[in-house]
């Protein structure tokens, strides 16, 4: 599944999706040290869903930081990032 939604990753569980490539969260904007991402759109201060593997059940979220910026036209330590990922059947 494609979703410009990660916040909605708990719906994507229940409907027993494999597999969910999502985005639109940038990271974060702004990263701390042994926090994570500071804002994020749609998750407010401290977002759950920002960057990463997420994983529950048999469900698994892989949110990208990807290129851009959202309203705030700035990153810290939050380098951009494009996701390669590579399918193998089983």
């Amino acid at each position: 599944m494609l979703s410009h939604r990660p916040e909605l990753f708990e719906t994507y569980v229940n409907c027993g999706v494999d597999l969910v490539l999502s985005g639109h969260a940038h990271g974060g904007q702004f990263r701390l040290l042994f926090i994570g991402g500071l804002i994020a759109p749609n998750q407010g201060l401290f977002p759950k869903y920002d960057a990463g593997l997420c994983t529950k059940g048999d469900t698994n979220m892989i949110v990208s930081r990807g290129l851009g910026n959202s309203i705030i036209p700035i990153r810290f330590n939050n380098r951009p990032e494009i996701v390669l990922l590579k399918l193998i059947a089983e």
